[in-house]
Formats: structure tokens, sequence, C-alpha cells
């Protein structure tokens, strides 16, 4: 299997994490559920139970987004260097971005529901894990094509 088909595998297992567990956690919450946080994991705002719905939203458009960009590899709206206008090297780099991104709405789903539920106090700190490491992986990339465009320059 390729790296891309595994990455796309592990992203739609964390797609369909996140509904089902905020299907299955919906009838449960209270009436009133956080939906904001402050730095420190505390939080700051509160929406009605059905404001859970937002987040798993989010990822689905993300998910279509970045599983669709690669579909067209020659569009003229993508900022890539030659050697990732392909669609292998293109669903890796969508793939390994939308990976932490998913990782970090499930985290915020999972730890508003406990918090909802009086099982946690505050978010904890994966979220900074999980933000750093989606961070890293944009800067890889950004970094992998920085150097592959300076070479595609110095060789015309």
């Amino acid at each position: 299997m390729k790296v891309s088909g595994l990455l796309l595998a592990i992203n739609i297992l964390l797609l369909i994490f996140i509904w089902v567990f905020t299907a299955a956690t919906y009838a449960g919450l209270p009436e009133i559920v956080p939906s904001h946080f402050a730095v420190n994991g505390t939080v700051d705002g509160e929406s009605e139970k059905k404001a859970i719905w937002i987040l798993p939203a989010i990822a689905t458009f993300f998910f279509l987004l970045l599983v669709g960009i690669p579909k067209n590899p020659d569009s003229p709206m993508l900022n890539v260097p030659e050697s990732y206008r392909n669609k292998e090297s293109l669903k890796i780099l969508m793939y390994s971005i939308l990976l932490p991104a998913l990782l970090l709405l499930a985290d915020t789903i999972v730890e508003s529901v406990l918090i909802a539920q009086g099982k946690m106090q505050s978010m904890s700190n994966i979220v900074f894990v999980l933000l750093a490491l989606l961070f890293t992986v944009i800067g890889l990339h950004i970094f992998k094509m920085l150097k592959e465009s300076k070479t595609e320059i110095s060789k015309n």
C-alpha cells in the first residue's frame, strides 16, 4: 500500500470517529456545552448543545477540501514546485496535513464532551502537541518545496 493510501485510510477512520463519537454522546450532553476555551484550557464560552455539530462539519469540510486538491495537480491555483505537480506527491502533502488537523478536531470534540459531562475541568495540553505537529508537518513541506524550487530554478 502506498503511503498516501495509508494516510487516506487513517484520515477516513478519524473522520468516521469524529461523527460517530459526536452522535453517540450527543443525547447525554447537557443543554449547554463548552464552545470556546482560553489559552490555559479553561472554558470561556458556552453554547447550546447543538453547537457540538460544528466541529464535525469543519472536519468534513477540511477532509473534502484536502482530498479534492490532488485531483487536479495542474491547477493554476496550486502554488507548488513542479516536483509536487503529480497526484502522489500532492496526496502525501494534503493527507499529511489533514492527519494532525483531524486529530486536533477529534481531541477538541472528545475533551469538550468530557468537560460538558463533568469528567474533566479543562482542556489538556495535548492540544498544543497537536498544534505543534500540524505546524511541523506544514513547515517540513514548505522547507522541502523551497529547496526543490531552488533546484528547479538553478537547472533553468
